[in-house]
């Protein structure tokens, strides 16, 4: 049996779960086929298995891809020196991103949590992640004194969250870019007010 380079079946599933996410975009979780995706890469079925043992795990796999994917690209907007630069850096990292892989199928599965509970729990802990760091972002600007002291952290970044997600299911159908950007910096000016 021939030797598996160190690492080399962690990149193999990463290369996996991200051929997933671009199927996903493009058809849907709901319509995602293994065999789909193998063929994306252009390897086989059974090589695919070696890596992920279901559709539900490949799934699974791939919300926890993408949050922390946007995790990261959440620590990178809210480690910027101004509110301004944050929200600017939140918009193009998060919710507007160039390529946007990946940002459909998080709709999807949204909707889709709505009647299946394991995905409700693992869609929740994309919520409860971004809801953290976002939360963390405001709590750091309002000791700087760049926003009010007075201002409910909790309710802000609730309300936050949920102009992003509505932007993001706006792009889904037809927001253009330019229009989402003015949304999301009036919103949040109102917000944060």
């Amino acid at each position: 049996m021939p030797k598996v380079v160190p690492g080399y079946k962690d990149e193999a599933r990463r290369r996996i779960i991200e051929a997933a996410i671009a199927e996903a975009d493009e058809k849907g979780f709901s319509n995602l086929k293994m065999e789909d995706v193998a063929t994306r890469l252009g390897i086989s079925r059974a090589t695919l298995y070696l890596y992920v043992k279901s559709k539900d795990e490949l799934i699974t796999s791939a919300l926890a891809y993408i949050r922390s994917r946007l995790s990261e690209s959440l620590r990178d907007a809210c480690s910027r020196d101004t509110l301004e630069g944050t929200l600017s850096a939140i918009f193009d990292n998060v919710i507007y991103p160039e390529g946007g892989t990946g940002m459909n199928a998080v709709i999807e599965l949204f909707a889709s949590a709505v009647r299946d509970d394991s995905l409700r729990e693992a869609v929740g802990k994309n919520y409860r992640a971004i809801h953290d760091l976002i939360a963390g972002a405001l709590e750091e600007q309002k000791a700087a004194g760049r926003l009010p002291g007075d201002l409910d952290t909790d309710l802000s970044t609730r309300i936050v969250v949920s102009v992003a997600l509505g932007i993001r299911m706006g792009s889904a159908v037809g927001l253009e870019r330019d229009e989402a950007h003015r949304v999301w910096k009036a919103a949040v000016r109102r917000i944060l007010e």
